[in-house]
């Protein structure tokens, strides 16, 4: 049930770290739901109060009542003020049961849990990488693949990462010419299956290749040893990585990782194209789109499996620095070829791991939207199936503040009219300020972007801060609802609303 911490009237236990942990409750035989958690991450909210939930999912106002007011109705001899109690009580069995119907917990985590081949309890208790192996293991077994088990002092001496995805940092400015936005589709998995990176097609870095004669080579946190005859008979059917690892190609060994994302990507989109027939069942239109979202996630967290070197159950960096290597490629292969057409006449502004944020001077939208999908389709024919870069919306105006800090106007189709207003990682967004920043300072864009005039934004401004002095706002405009974590919670110099208000108390 959604519930709130109250006092001590849980004892406290210590965990494996030293950590209070009074959040979860277990029972043998029985599925314990801790609703008030699933919530934060199932709705964007400021506060997460059994009442604020109810009402933004359900759109119910239900009173709040102390424990104090509670026992004295209870203690009351009279019917009716027992009724009370046990009403309010009721009520709030009956909401929890409806907020999860209406977000479809237990048949999504069902579908989740077919999926992923996973109990239903842990789909919402364990994390990603046990979900990535239950999968792959289900592939690994018939194959007679068994998976390693490193120790914890193997994965303190494995390499330490050495790439990192290429973001470039953009020019802080306003753009009133149109800022058209691409977006590989799933590129990490595409890079596995076009390029069979795996931990069974993987022979190692091949600077280690020249001592295999002299026995086993490092590689991620174990050894493998390979006969230099076998490396002289697969000497022409491998590839290497941009950072000198030697994958097989897929005539001598299909990828074990590499087959199951295909497999998760192919059977997505067979689920997808079955929703657009079954528009009119609501219950299988709903259980698809929770397969499908199964399968969504799965693809999007197998990268982090092999990566995974600090917790990770078998990471190898080998393979996982390949894949964010050559998708770095990748991406500086596509911002050359696009800055390099001239009947484009286009510049690169942002690149972000899989995505480029493209400026077309002088342009208008319908222009923008043809020279987009140009794109899409050149550099898609410049990388082997599946990477596909696809065309996401134009900006027309946007601000490019910094790196994953960004607003616009977007228009997703040449035929739109009205355009939406999109921010990313900027105040309208965060859930760290109050609501007042959020909503002064979206109306200042929107009236910045509407009329392009400074002055106008500047007066809205000036007259928001003359109400708030005047206590003509709503209170709840005015409150910070992040929590508070103490000083020893912040980096030296952070500027957080919270830190800043209790260095006054």
């Amino acid at each position: 049930m959604i519930k709130e911490k109250r006092g001590s009237h849980f004892s406290a236990e210590k965990d494996e770290y030293g950590a209070d942990n009074m959040s979860e409750i277990h029972i043998v035989g029985r599925i314990v739901i801790n609703l008030w958690r699933i919530m934060r991450h199932e709705v964007t909210l400021n506060i997460y109060t059994f009442e604020n939930v109810m009402y933004h999912v359900l759109h119910q106002r239900t009173p709040k009542y102390s424990f104090r007011i509670l026992n004295t109705w209870y203690n009351k001899k009279t019917h009716h003020h027992r009724w009370r109690v046990m009403n309010y009580f009721i009520t709030r069995v009956r909401a929890n049961l409806q907020i999860m119907e209406q977000i479809d917990l237990v048949g999504r985590t069902s579908e989740f849990a077919r999926v992923f081949g996973i109990e239903f309890y842990h789909v919402l208790s364990r994390g990603s990488q046990y979900r990535v192996e239950s999968m792959m293991l289900r592939l690994a077994k018939p194959m007679n693949f068994i998976s390693v088990s490193p120790s914890v002092h193997q994965r303190a001496r494995m390499r330490a990462p050495e790439c990192i995805p290429l973001t470039l940092e953009p020019e802080s400015r306003f753009y009133h010419d149109p800022v058209v936005v691409l977006d590989f589709q799933s590129l990490y998995p595409s890079i596995m299956i076009a390029y069979n990176y795996c931990f069974s097609t993987c022979v190692g870095r091949i600077s280690f290749l020249e001592k295999a004669h002299e026995g086993a080579i490092e590689f991620g946190c174990t050894h493998l040893k390979i006969p230099p005859s076998v490396l002289k008979k697969i000497k022409d059917d491998v590839t290497v990585s941009p950072n000198g690892v030697v994958f097989v190609k897929q005539s001598i060994r299909k990828g074990i990782i590499s087959a199951m994302v295909e497999d998760i990507l192919n059977t997505r989109i067979m689920v997808k194209k079955a929703m657009k027939g079954c528009k009119n069942d609501k219950t299988l239109h709903r259980l698809l789109d929770a397969r499908q979202l199964g399968l969504k996630l799965i693809a999007n967290v197998t990268y982090g499996y092999t990566g995974a070197n600090f917790s990770g159950r078998m990471p190898c960096i080998e393979v996982g620095d390949s894949i964010v290597r050559k998708a770095r490629e990748t991406l500086e292969r596509s911002i050359k070829l696009v800055e390099d057409t001239p009947k484009w006449g286009a510049k690169v502004l942002y690149g972000d791991t899989d995505s480029m944020f493209i400026l077309l001077k002088g342009r208008s939208k319908d222009d923008a939207f043809k020279i987009g999908y140009e794109i899409c389709d050149a550099v898609t024919a410049m990388h082997p199936s599946p990477i596909k870069l696809k065309f996401e919306k134009v900006y027309l105006p946007c601000v490019l503040q910094t790196k994953k800090r960004y607003v616009g106007f977007s228009y997703e189709m040449p035929g739109q009219k009205e355009p939406a207003f999109d921010a990313k990682g900027i105040e309208t967004v965060r859930r760290d300020a109050c609501p007042a920043v959020a909503k002064v300072l979206e109306r200042s864009i929107k009236v910045l972007f509407t009329t392009r005039d400074v002055s106008q934004v500047k007066q809205y401004v000036q007259n928001q801060c003359r109400k708030i002095m005047e206590d003509k706002v709503s209170m709840l405009d005015l409150v910070f609802a992040k929590e508070y974590r103490g000083i020893s919670g912040y980096k030296p110099g952070a500027c957080v609303p919270a830190l800043e208000i209790s260095r006054y108390f």
